[in-house]
């Protein structure tokens, strides 16, 4: 997995690209927690690019939205693949995350 970070009209998103599992995870988590740690208003993660995630990837922005919502911060998903969409609504996340189709409605939110 490769994981970008750009800057878009002053929002910050996280772009990985490929697989979110357990072996790619933790390297994903360390830089949403690293981002956390200095309590970003807002994270957009885009999953244009991600082709699979697991439970663990799961897990990765569970615990990024838990420590988010402990300072108000806000945690957007965008762009998610009909595969894993189905995955976060079938775990009913898509009732708890904020997911978005594109950047720009998430922006506006």
């Amino acid at each position: 997995m490769k994981i970008d970070i750009v800057d878009y009209k002053g929002h910050l998103i996280i772009t990985p690209s490929g697989d979110i599992d357990m072996y790619s995870s933790p390297e994903l988590r360390s830089e949403l927690m690293r981002l956390i740690t200095k309590k970003t208003k807002a994270l957009y993660v885009d999953f244009r690019n991600v082709s699979y995630i697991d439970s663990s990837g799961i897990a990765t922005f569970v615990e990024g939205l838990k420590k988010m919502k402990l300072y108000g911060g806000r945690l957007k998903l965008i762009g998610l693949p009909e595969g894993i969409m189905e995955i976060f609504r079938f775990s009913k996340l898509d009732n708890i995350f904020e997911i978005y189709g594109n950047i720009d409605d998430a922006v506006g939110s």
